[in-house]
């Protein structure tokens, strides 16, 4: 059983492998793995796969405190010994071979007291720091050079001690110190349990080169810096301090403990992270310090360290238990990150892992990346490749000018996505219909089904009901309801008034491989024949037996058995138009046909469904079913129910449910920018939308994606709202491009307008001369002579005015164009500007024809 008041564990700097636990006695440790421990080896499990056995030990009476020197030619770790005595004994504890002659040699102050502290410099092996109890007439603070010391022999007397190389802290007392890996030969001290202080020992005199401030009424006992930064930590009685040494004002962190502090740690392999032990506690506490490193200098610091917010730093803390019970001491290793060993009380030794705090990045283009180990990690490619999520589908549908296809119908074909082709394709029929005059829109650019079929008390809609036979099976006869407001509705489903138009759409959905939709168009419109030929023609032998199953249906004796028996079987049909025309025909039977049992077949398509109940419902009925229906659309934000209410106010706050469903913000951008009228447009909701989805595309760096979309809302919103850039004059600020119908009034009277036919070389507002052209001399506004160029809203390119944001010269786009693809630097004398290197021609990957 080790010693519960005075335990610790230590790793070697240099010898990774190994570690001391001393209290009572002072053990050295060798980790390896297990499977490489020799057998009949004793060992201690300190984790699942690694074991610690003892290489050597001896009797730790009389030692205060021990410290393992970073020397790295020593063949095992050289431990100083602070003796109670105030003598400092290297020893090694293995007595293996010492080529630099350090073992057993011991230092000694002038006078006698204990010892309290041992440090040795990681970054000057040589050196050893010696904090010492308090005397009247002696330093606290000892420094020692192993290559300027000699070893004490026999008596110590005032002729034969080394001397120290530095001594510090005249009359005080010094209860722990630290090594500053921020600066050389700087050390933090704890001293008199009151005070936190910074000595520079390159520096002669004995002022502290820095005293941390906020000690308050707390008992400071322990000190500890971190490696390359510039914080410092000290363990107090009821509290933990954190400092930055660029400026000792204000503590960045006072955490209060509700227990004294036994240890605290900084992690040699990650950054701010603190670790502290409270005494008789079984778990470490980790502080994890943010904000640490925002000040780039130390007025930066001085600056927030005298602001009203105090400390400038941030802690997030948690909790890690290695087991083993209440803890005695801790140790991180120097060079295996996260990795620590813990100390029980009863003497167990625990290896344990600290998880880190991971934190996912998406980058614009898709990519995750997040910090591990001190570096920035990705998935493979084989992770991305695979992936093909929203982010993925969006920039490909961008690069291949989705949305903004001329013909509507072409959008369909890069949706991706059946539900969003279908709306596409409802659009350019609704288009079509409205340019051709088959619908009166009223305003709408896409009216949907509500638009053509007003409600009860909204105008003088009455339907005729007309009955009709089923050519294939005489004896049944259903009624047929018929009106102008119909026939529109049923040409914006795509179906038509009439066998002639249905007949058409039968065939094309047996040519895209459904034949289910396409026998229940058939039936629907009466002709059970065309039905069977299309089931007979099936591939599946399981529509073939529905083929024969219907047309044994059509001479069966008793309509009553044949009914119950279609209505049994439907159910068990895996297509929801099998099922449908099943029902249909069921229906048909009954002297009063019930349709509901087809129109609750919501796995048909809604097109389909609405179009049945204006040809088989009442004017009542089909209206609550078309209100019923948008109603539980627009509430699940579904995608068709646009179909019903076009794509107005309505229509607006179907995307918007469905944009929150599905985060599709291109295609609800672009739905509403190309068919909703420009009042709508300049919704609050649409307005997002596109500015989203203006945001995404300049993150990927698709600017031709995002001109091209500028340049549709500008020509669809009205020239009065199109963006322009204009050439101003320098004299007088106006437009020097006026345009063609202005007449153009002359400031003075005797200065005539210049000829229509002239090429203009100076304002036609106040007539000063324009800038010439850096390569050719002339005005602009001039021909460029040699020039190629094609004309381009309404004048040559060859003219165009061009210049460089930097130096501010120009000329002729087509000289420029020339100069550069011949010289680097402007063509203006005297003018050093690179102007074709701050703005490359886009990679040949982004370019287009």
């Amino acid at each position: 059983m080790l010693s519960t008041s005075k335990s610790d564990i230590i790793w070697s700097p240099v010898h990774h492998d190994k570690f001391i636990v001393w209290g009572h006695d002072i053990t050295l440790y060798e980790v390896a793995r297990i499977k490489d421990i020799e057998k009949k080896t004793s060992y201690t499990q300190i984790s699942s796969t690694r074991g610690a056995t003892v290489v050597a030990s001896q009797s730790g009476n009389g030692v205060r405190c021990v410290d393992i020197s970073a020397i790295s030619d020593q063949p095992d770790p050289i431990l100083a010994l602070g003796l109670e005595s105030g003598r400092v004994t290297l020893t090694s504890l293995k007595q293996a071979y010492d080529p630099l002659g350090l073992i057993g040699k011991e230092f000694a102050a002038r006078y006698p007291r204990a010892c309290n502290s041992v440090a040795w410099s990681h970054t000057e092996s040589n050196l050893l720091a010696v904090g010492m109890d308090k005397h009247r007439a002696d330093n606290c603070v000892l420094l020692w050079d192993m290559n300027a010391s000699d070893e004490i022999t026999g008596e110590m007397g005032a002729g034969d001690r080394a001397r120290a190389v530095a001594e510090r802290g005249a009359g005080d007392a010094v209860q722990a110190l630290a090594w500053c890996g921020f600066a050389p030969r700087t050390l933090a001290v704890c001293l008199n349990l009151r005070h936190v202080k910074m000595f520079d020992l390159r520096e002669s005199g004995g002022k502290a080169a820095g005293v941390a401030a906020g000690a308050g009424s707390t008992r400071w006992m322990g000190v500890c810096a971190e490696r390359e930064a510039y914080l410092l930590a000290a363990r107090g009685d009821s509290a933990l301090g954190v400092w930055d040494a660029r400026s000792l004002h204000s503590p960045l962190l006072m955490l209060p403990q509700p227990r004294p502090p036994r240890k605290v740690q900084w992690c040699p392999t990650r950054r701010n992270l603190l670790l502290s032990l409270r005494r008789d506690s079984s778990t470490l506490r980790l502080h994890d310090i943010q904000r640490a490193n925002d000040f780039k200098s130390p007025e930066a610091v001085d600056t927030a360290a005298g602001s009203d917010e105090g400390g400038a730093g941030e802690a997030v803390e948690r909790e890690v238990s290695p087991g083993g019970g209440p803890l005695a001491s801790f140790a991180c290793h120097p060079a295996h990150r996260a990795r620590l060993l813990a100390l029980a009380t009863g003497g167990a030794l625990l290896e344990h892992t600290v998880g880190e705090r991971v934190t996912l990045a998406w980058g614009a283009g898709g990519a995750l990346v997040w910090a591990a180990g001190g570096h920035l990690r990705a998935p493979p490619t084989v992770f991305a490749a695979d992936r093909d999520d929203l982010a993925q589908r969006t920039r490909r549908r961008a690069e291949a000018d989705y949305g903004l296809k001329v013909d509507l119908w072409q959008n369909a074909e890069l949706a991706e996505d059946e539900e969003l082709a279908g709306l596409w394709h409802f659009l350019a029929l609704s288009k079509s219909l409205v340019e051709d005059g088959c619908i009166r829109n009223g305003g709408w650019k896409h009216p949907g089904v509500r638009c053509v079929l007003p409600g009860a008390g909204e105008g003088s809609y009455r339907s005729e009901a007309t009955p009709a036979l089923l050519p294939d099976m005489p004896s049944r006869k259903v009624l047929l309801y018929r009106s102008p407001e119909r026939t529109r509705a049923l040409q914006l489903l795509g179906w038509g008034w009439g066998w002639e138009n249905a007949l058409a759409g039968v065939e094309r959905a047996e040519a895209e491989g459904r034949p289910c939709r396409a026998a229940a168009l058939a039936v629907f419109h009466l002709r059970v024949r065309t039905a069977l030929d299309v089931l007979s023609r099936a591939r599946s032998p399981r529509l073939r037996v529905a083929a024969l199953a219907l047309a044994a249906g059509g001479g069966a004796p008793d309509e009553r058995l044949w009914r119950d028996s279609l209505a049994a079987a439907a159910p068990a049909l895996p297509d929801p138009y099998l099922r449908a025309l099943l029902h249909f025909l069921a229906a048909t039977v009954q002297a009063h046909p019930d349709f509901s049992a087809v129109l609750n077949e919501t796995e048909m398509r809604l097109e389909d469904r609405v179009a049945f109940a204006c040809l088989y419902l009442s004017d009542r009925h089909l209206h609550e079913y078309v209100e019923r229906a948008h109603a539980g659309l627009s509430e699940r934000g579904a995608l068709a129910g646009v179909v019903l209410c076009g794509l107005g106010t309505d229509g607006l706050t179907l995307l918007q449910r469905w944009l929150e469903r599905t985060g599709d913000v291109q295609s609800a951008a672009l739905l509403a920018a190309r068919c909703c009228p420009p009042d709508l447009v300049r919704d609050a909701r649409v307005q997002r939308w596109l500015a989203a989805y203006r945001a995404l595309l300049d993150g990927w760096r698709m600017w031709w994606a995002r001109c091209a979309l500028d340049t549709w809302l500008g020509a669809a919103d009205g020239e009065e709202r199109t963006r322009r850039v204009a050439v101003a004059c320098t004299y007088c600020g106006k437009c020097v491009a006026a345009a063609p119908s202005a007449r153009v009034r002359p400031p003075f009277a005797r200065l005539p307008p210049p000829a229509a036919k002239m090429k203009v070389s100076s304002c036609p507002h106040c007539r000063k001369p324009l800038p010439r052209c850096g390569v050719c001399s002339l005005h602009l506004g001039t021909s460029a002579v040699g020039g190629a160029g094609g004309a381009v809203g309404g004048a040559p390119f060859d003219t165009w005015f061009s210049w460089c944001v930097a130096c501010r010269h120009g000329g002729h786009a087509a000289h420029l164009l020339h100069w550069f693809s011949e010289h680097a630097e402007c063509p203006v004398s005297s003018c050093s500007c690179r102007c074709a290197a701050l703005d490359p021609p886009d990679p040949p990957d982004v370019r287009r024809s």
